[in-house]
Parts: structure tokens; C-alpha cells; sequence
């Protein structure tokens, strides 16, 4: 084992993430054809990497997602915050590479950018076999689903209470 070799997370990949960002484009898809905001989705892109944060475990929903490999007591939780913040900054450079290769569209909806998956991007994410993806696109379509109908400031505000340490933010009910 060697003592110097650095450590590789999926999410500093930038494959990983264009694939991740695919997949989320695509649950958001089929909860809203018409796309979503560069700000929504990073919420979006976080939460379903992270969807104990918006789910309780007790849940029949948290149920389906320890059953997809997801688990409620990961150490990550810890630093919830930190890695939030890191990865948002990401979103826009990844949409921008996803548009660039055909695999998003951006269109003006109401004076407002909004990213969705092309049908390139959707043939393309139709074809992830691993397990990771079908775990992703579980907690994706889980929490676009609770997530979809909460304006963006309540968005903002109920995502800044499930990121505050004490990890004590209301989950949001089923839709």
C-alpha cells in the first residue's frame, strides 16, 4: 500500500459528475419536461447525493433508499455544508460542458435560464448500467418529486436549515 497516494472522491471526476448531472436532468425530466434553474438544480444535484437530508429514515421513501445502497448515519453528513458550497460552485462549469457536447438544452422560460436534458443526453444516461446510477436516479426522482413544488426562496431557506450542524431542519412531506 502506497503511504502517498492521494485519495480520489467520485465527486472531483469530472466524468462522475457529468453522468450524475445526466441523471438528475433526467428525473427532473419526468417531474417538470420543461427543465429547471442553474440554482435549483444545484440544490437538486446536492440533495439527491445526499437525500437523508431531506428524508427521514423512518420514512417509506427512506426505506426505498437504504434499499438503494443509501445510508442515513454516513459520516458525510457531518460536513454537509462545506461540501454543499464546493459543489454548487461546480454545477454551472458541468451544465456548460453538458450543453456543449448536446447532452443539455438551455432555454428562456419567463425571462429565466433553465437547463434540460436533450434527447442525446437522454439516450446517453439511458445506457448507465452501474449500480451507483440506479441508486442516483432513486433518491433523484425522490427528492425532485418533494422538492419541485417549493418556491426558490423556500428552497433556499428549508435547504440552509437541513445544512445547519446541529442536522435538525424539518424534512419535507411527501408530494
Amino acid at each position: 500500500m502506497e503511504a502517498h497516494r492521494p485519495v480520489m472522491m467520485p465527486e472531483d471526476d469530472v466524468i462522475f459528475r457529468l453522468a450524475q448531472l445526466l441523471l438528475l436532468l433526467d428525473a427532473v425530466a419526468g417531474q417538470d419536461a420543461k427543465g429547471a434553474s442553474l440554482e435549483r438544480i444545484g440544490y437538486y444535484d446536492f440533495l439527491s447525493a445526499n437525500p437523508f437530508l431531506v428524508v427521514p429514515s423512518g420514512d417509506r421513501e427512506g426505506s426505498l433508499l437504504r434499499l438503494a445502497g443509501f445510508d442515513p448515519q454516513v459520516l458525510s453528513y457531518a460536513s454537509s455544508s462545506q461540501r454543499f458550497t464546493s459543489r454548487r460552485e461546480r454545477i454551472q462549469h458541468d451544465l456548460g460542458l453538458l450543453v456543449a457536447y448536446g447532452c443539455c438544452e438551455v432555454h428562456n422560460r419567463k425571462g429565466a435560464l433553465v437547463y434540460a436534458i436533450s434527447p442525446r443526453g437522454r439516450e446517453l444516461s439511458a445506457r448507465f448500467t452501474a449500480t451507483y446510477a440506479a441508486s442516483f436516479t432513486t433518491a433523484a426522482s425522490i427528492v425532485v418529486r418533494r422538492l419541485r413544488k417549493l418556491s426558490d426562496k423556500a428552497l433556499r431557506e428549508q435547504t440552509a436549515r437541513w445544512l445547519r450542524p446541529d442536522g435538525q431542519g424539518d424534512r419535507v412531506p411527501r408530494s
